[in-house]
């Protein structure tokens, strides 16, 4: 679905997750070719949403525990290593790294918002992880720190919201150690979404949520779905020796280990942000193939699919809709000098 779908309809373009979530993490570039303010990404970037979106995501994380045990693996953070967290907003994957690395490593976060640098510092302190977890102002396009100084260089749904991922994977490069690794979480094409009860809405979704990517690609070259492009454009930045996971989402209302309470928050919270940000968003669709009719068939659609579940505990419990959405996370090694 588009820009603001729930997670029982689509995942949200803005913060790139269905709103169980999500989780994003995401950098204000500066970009040469358009103004800050036509871009669809600017949503995302406000520190009220960041912070909502981000609590409610991490309630969707507590129920699913084997996600930590991934990363935990993956990233395999070690005592005494120096991390940067590029595109950081108010923090909250900084924090998550600190923690994944039980207090026993430096991390650094990096962003141009000095709202949300401001935010993530409050944060920090109340997470009592001051001690660890810094923040410094910067731009993806360029960091403000040294040649090879971390030891791994990380960025969550950050590249789907630039012009030109390929420079900043290489500058996320240049500031790491030879040896070390650079690591981009992002979203992928190969989410579902299907509702056994409504054959005509579930291919209207598909298409709009198709169209809404083909018409940002083509209104602000972005690739909202990035994921699989990851090891390419890695190796195009010269690291070497990439690995890559799936952390894939389903989401399902009837499933119990999320209480009703936090499934009807966060429909709340995207069906809000949806009736914001639908008008707005019909240009993408429009550019990217779909009518006018269509998009308004759509947008009604989900409007009235999301307020009928929200208005019946019932029927919202028993809704066998059923969602996935997929974040790659890709690892690169910087090659060391021989």
């Amino acid at each position: 679905m588009l820009l603001q779908l729930d997670a029982k309809l689509k995942p949200c373009l803005v913060c790139c997750r269905p709103l169980h979530l999500s989780t994003t993490s995401t950098v204000q570039v500066q970009t040469k070719r358009r103004k800050r303010k036509e871009s669809i990404s600017k949503s995302a970037f406000r520190v009220k949403y960041l912070r909502r979106s981000r609590k409610l995501w991490n309630r969707y994380l507590n129920s699913r525990p084997w996600v930590n045990q991934l990363y935990e693996s993956f990233l395999d953070i070690r005592p005494g290593q120096k991390l940067v967290d590029v595109g950081c907003g108010p923090g909250d994957f900084t924090r998550y790294l600190a923690r994944l690395s039980d207090g026993k490593s430096k991390i650094l976060g990096i962003d141009s918002n000095p709202k949300s640098i401001k935010a993530g510092i409050a944060d920090t302190k109340k997470a009592h992880l001051s001690h660890v977890v810094s923040y410094k102002l910067g731009d993806a396009y360029k960091i403000p720190i040294d040649d090879d100084y971390a030891d791994l260089t990380c960025c969550r749904t950050l590249l789907m919201h630039l012009d030109d991922p390929l420079k900043a994977v290489r500058e996320m490069a240049r500031i790491t150690k030879p040896g070390g690794h650079v690591v981009a979480v992002e979203w992928g094409k190969m989410g579902i979404y299907y509702d056994p009860n409504d054959k005509r809405f579930s291919p209207l979704s598909d298409q709009a949520w198709e169209a809404q990517l083909r018409g940002i690609r083509k209104l602000e070259g972005k690739e909202f779905r990035i994921g699989e492009k990851l090891p390419g454009i890695f190796q195009e930045a010269g690291l070497v020796d990439m690995k890559a996971e799936i952390q894939n989402n389903v989401y399902l209302a009837s499933d119990p280990r999320q209480p009703l309470n936090d499934v009807k928050e966060q429909l709340r919270f995207h069906l809000a942000f949806f009736k914001e940000r639908m008008e707005k968003d019909r240009k993408y669709m429009v550019a990217g193939g779909l009518s006018n009719a269509k998009v308004s068939e759509y947008n009604k659609g989900y409007v009235s699919k999301t307020e009928g579940l929200l208005a019946d505990d019932q029927k919202l419990r028993r809704d066998p809709t059923i969602s996935t959405d997929p974040l790659y996370i890709v690892s690169g090694t910087k090659p060391r000098q021989t």
